[in-house]
């Protein structure tokens, strides 16, 4: 038996948790595609930040005239600058005024990045449901395969005793071969379960970037949650509710950039520059060499054809559409949370109604076993026993993984900290 051991030990696929499969989303390309796009946007709001501070420039340029620069004098031409022409400057511009649009768009840029880190979370709250979903159906079809897998024994015993009958002249033919395709509608049935349990994990595998080979349901309802208490975190804390709420900033910041074109734009400028008709910049022995110089620099458009304005009432508009959204969206997610606690109560009601069928189920066929032991039964009433037998487990399965589904959706229509709480799952 030691010997087998390392052949046999491979061979066991043990279960992956629901924990352990949630946490691995974490690390897909889904959601390191979402934070690389989260980081851009906060790059773009240090972009937009910089914009505040003064600016530092630096030039230089060198020109030769095609012809020398002369001025004529009583009659007679004279030289006035030099052929050569080399110009050397370093300038420093501050932006003093912008009539507010530099703050509007820095505040823009980081409600852009604030958004899309709430989006991020909104992703994975997205693909945890998904998850979910996923690993639920997976253990579902496993448990119902189970039951499929059990009635195929029981079809596979009846069918031996069943054959020993029809030899001894005790059972028609007809009912014999009713078993014998019994026998394979099950077999069929468990191909077809296989196939979506397959089918499940290797979806869930994509999701989370690993293989997941088994899973399994926790045995009790670990994470019930009251709806009114889920109803207040959907409201404070529902990731896809504040990114509403950053685009609706998002307005007001453009109309803050529109109301800005209003003003005059002003720049303090400094700027140190030399001349000269070499790189020396000393001069060309026409000019002074030094022409720097400070001042400020005041800029307003007076008339733009009416596009301020236009710009100003479609940023307006787009703030109503966004406010009309969130106050939308807030009732959609009430009424989603209140229709998942509403199908949790009825789940529940109709697996535990599912559970005293399987009874009534094993008991029947028990006694129908019996019975047709004894002759007292048909061939056919106890191929359909069975699989009704087989039909309630898998109808109390399926509908254990709907309200292990249902059970995690409502927690996670609360909002990602909401789910992360109840489960301790990070």
């Amino acid at each position: 038996m030691k010997r087998l051991l390392p052949f046999i030990l491979p061979t066991l696929v043990l279960a992956q948790s629901y924990p352990e499969v949630i946490a691995r989303i974490d690390a897909s390309y889904a959601v390191q595609s979402a934070r690389a796009i989260e980081h851009s946007a906060y790059e773009a709001y240090l972009a937009a930040e910089g914009k505040h501070l003064p600016s530092l420039d630096a030039r230089l340029s060198a020109l030769k005239l095609n012809r020398t620069p002369t001025a004529v004098l009583a009659s007679s031409k004279m030289q006035t600058a030099s052929r050569n022409n080399v110009e050397g400057e370093v300038t420093l511009t501050y932006p003093l005024f912008s009539g507010f649009a530099l703050s509007a768009s820095a505040e823009k840029a980081r409600l852009h990045h604030e958004k899309a880190l709430l989006e991020t979370s909104d992703l994975k709250r997205n693909l945890y449901l998904d998850a979910t979903r996923l690993y639920a159906a997976a253990a579902g079809y496993e448990a119902v395969i189970a039951a499929q897998k059990e009635a195929k024994i029981a079809i596979d015993a009846s069918y031996a005793k069943a054959r020993g009958m029809y030899a001894n002249g005790l059972l028609a033919p007809a009912e014999l071969y009713a078993i014998e395709a019994k026998g394979y509608e099950i077999e069929a049935q468990i191909a077809e379960s296989q196939s979506a349990r397959l089918q499940a994990l290797n979806t869930l595998s994509y999701l989370t970037g690993e293989r997941v080979e088994k899973v399994e349901l926790p045995s009790v309802r670990e994470w019930t949650s009251e709806p009114t208490k889920v109803e207040a975190a959907a409201q404070a804390n529902r990731e896809d509710l504040l990114a509403l709420a950053k685009a609706l900033g998002i307005a007001r910041s453009d109309i803050a950039m529109a109301e800005s074109r209003w003003y005059p734009q002003i720049a303090l400028v400094a700027s140190l520059k030399r001349h000269g008709d070499t790189f020396d910049l000393n001069g060309d022995g026409y000019t002074n060499a030094d022409k720097s110089y400070g001042g400020v620099v005041a800029s307003w458009n007076l008339f733009s054809g009416m596009s301020d304005y236009h710009a100003l009432q479609a940023s307006k508009a787009s703030e109503l559409a966004a406010y009309a959204a969130i106050e939308d969206y807030k009732s959609r997610i009430i009424s989603e949370i209140r229709n998942t606690a509403l199908k949790i109560e009825a789940t529940h009601t109709k697996l535990l109604s599912a559970r005293m069928r399987i009874k009534a189920a094993e008991e029947y066929a028990k006694l129908t076993r019996g019975r047709f032991d004894n002759q007292l039964s048909s061939a056919d009433e106890l191929s359909r026993a069975i699989a009704d037998l087989a039909s309630a487990k898998a109808a109390a399965a399926t509908l254990e993984s709907e309200l292990f589904t249902l059970d995690v959706s409502l927690l996670l229509q609360g909002g990602l900290e909401m789910f992360r709480v109840k489960t301790a799952i990070h």
